[in-house]
């Protein structure tokens, strides 16, 4: 069963979803993990595709940490 966006299911509360800073840092660090295991393994297993998505991953972590210390 579907609801509306701003509908609530049956028997819950006012729920909001928890936005924390630290859940925002280890989404970064976990990205960045997966971003160093593409990485290795396109260069272990000599995959270009596994490559550049580590690359894309790392890269896209740098833009983020950038953003968020120069601006």
């Amino acid at each position: 069963m579907r609801y509306r966006e701003t509908e609530l299911p049956p028997g819950s509360t006012d729920y909001v979803a928890p936005t924390t800073d630290e859940f925002v840092t280890l989404t970064v660090w976990l990205t960045l993990i997966i971003g160093f295991v593409l990485l290795a393994g396109g260069i272990y297993g000599k995959q270009r595709w596994l490559k550049f998505w580590g690359w894309a991953t790392l890269l896209a972590c740098a833009v983020y940490y950038a953003y968020l210390t120069f601006f």
